[in-house]
């Protein structure tokens, strides 16, 4: 059996170095990072655990992927995973490109934590559109597999539009990192 850690919140308490260091040593097999980037003073959106108000805590965490890399720079064993990367609040050629870089420069341990929130209004905040996010995420998805896997890649569909263009590097991981469905909803696995 594999045994991760996620780390806790405030995230920024703790530096991301010394935590997978700390899990390394332990013999953990994976670390894991989830993010909000900017959570609503008022919200119409329930907290998932307690159908009411969104805890503190979650206007406190750290961007994953800033994380993971400087986890990445002092660790050589343990994964480095996002539980999870909020897709529709990113741009699938940026992330594509950020993934890509932190697995490359990790040896290869990055596991891709994918869902799409729950937390309306930031979703909106952030570009993302809430009703659809999972269209919205399976489209970005499909752009993020066509630039890792092609020399060169176009893509034109709802959300995301653009002409053939080369993106590189390419991850270390073939065809590309795990991508793993996370999520609390009765709907995420449909």
């Amino acid at each position: 059996m594999n045994i991760g850690t996620s780390v806790p919140l405030p995230a920024y308490t703790i530096d991301p170095a010394f935590m997978a260091k700390k899990a390394e040593d332990l013999g953990f097999e994976s670390i894991w990072y989830a993010e909000h980037a900017a959570v609503p003073v008022h919200s119409d959106s329930p907290f998932p655990a307690t159908g009411g108000e969104i805890p503190w805590t979650y206007s406190h965490f750290t961007d994953p992927y800033i994380a993971l890399a400087r986890a990445s720079g002092v660790t050589t064993k343990i994964k480095l995973g996002t539980g999870i990367t909020l897709v529709p609040e990113r741009n699938p050629l940026l992330l594509a490109k950020e993934i890509a870089t932190l697995d490359r420069y990790s040896g290869g341990r990055f596991l891709f934590g994918i869902g799409t929130g729950w937390l309306k209004e930031e979703t909106e905040m952030m570009g993302g559109d809430f009703e659809h996010r999972w269209t919205q995420t399976r489209e970005a998805i499909e752009v993020m597999k066509e630039l890792w896997t092609k020399e060169e890649a176009e893509y034109h569909g709802r959300y995301f539009d653009f002409p053939l263009v080369r993106s590189y590097p390419k991850p270390v991981q073939n065809p590309y990192p795990p991508i793993i469905l996370g999520g609390m909803a009765k709907n995420v696995l449909r």
